[in-house]
């Protein structure tokens, strides 16, 4: 199994987090005739019931709440039946959204935006209330950030969230107290592990270069490996073939 990030999808955007749309349709489409794609759900009921992930599945996550993943993503799920879980702050949905933050973009989605997408089907995890590097949180402040998020969207959205996705993907074993206190299960970025329900506290993902080809995108899927190699693997291929590894549109 393994656990795609992505961020925006939008051609507008020449970034690293920003995937090209047709390259996007592309990648969904292949998902959904070839591979398993689980639902927030499913990864739970693995986790309660100690069963490893099937192989060839794949859970989508969106980080970070932009207005870009109701207006462009969610079209192309919902084409291809495909689900997914977004990965919000409790903050950016009230009066506490900061005038600037670390995002690629500014457009965050609102508070509609987000329960269009719940309406959807699809599934919303907590992402820290202002998206701070929890690592570096006084212990007050990581409190909020976890607890207090899980208070809010529980407030805003109508049900607690299940699932933790680290800002940043940065956690310590104080961080993954307090999460636990709360949450089953969260998610990283570590590149250096497979997913694996032992460890419902790290569960790592890969991040979807936007340069990938899709027979790339298909290698790194194929290996039931970390994803650090899972990377790899993509960009070998695109290299064998000849395939340039910037950003194409």
């Amino acid at each position: 199994m393994h656990i795609l990030m992505y961020h925006l999808v939008d051609d507008a955007v020449t970034d690293p987090m920003s995937v090209p749309l047709n390259r996007f349709r592309a990648q969904m489409q292949l998902l959904a005739e070839q591979y398993t794609v689980l639902t927030e759900t499913d990864l739970h009921r693995m986790l309660t019931a100690g069963m490893q992930p099937p192989a060839r599945s794949v859970l989508l996550t969106f980080d970070d709440g932009y207005t870009n993943t109701i207006t462009t993503v969610l079209p192309v799920l919902e084409q291809h039946g495909l689900p997914a879980v977004m990965a919000v702050c409790g903050g950016y949905l009230t009066t506490d959204l900061p005038r600037s933050t670390p995002h690629v973009v500014e457009q965050m989605a609102d508070l509609v935006g987000v329960r269009r997408w719940l309406a959807s089907g699809r599934t919303v995890a907590a992402h820290g209330y202002t998206h701070q590097r929890l690592t570096t949180a006084t212990d007050l402040g990581l409190a909020w950030q976890v607890l207090g998020d899980r208070e809010t969207l529980t407030e805003l959205l109508g049900d607690p969230p299940t699932t933790f996705v680290y800002p940043y993907g940065a956690y310590d074993l104080r961080v993954q107290r307090v999460v636990a206190r709360v949450y089953p299960l969260a998610m990283t970025t570590d590149e250096h592990h497979r997913v694996d329900i032992g460890h419902p506290y790290s569960l790592p993902r890969i991040q979807v270069d936007p340069s990938w080809s899709l027979p790339a995108f298909q290698a790194a899927l194929d290996a039931d490996t970390d994803p650090a190699t899972a990377q790899h693997n993509a960009r070998r291929v695109d290299t064998a073939a000849g395939r340039t590894t910037g950003v194409l549109r």
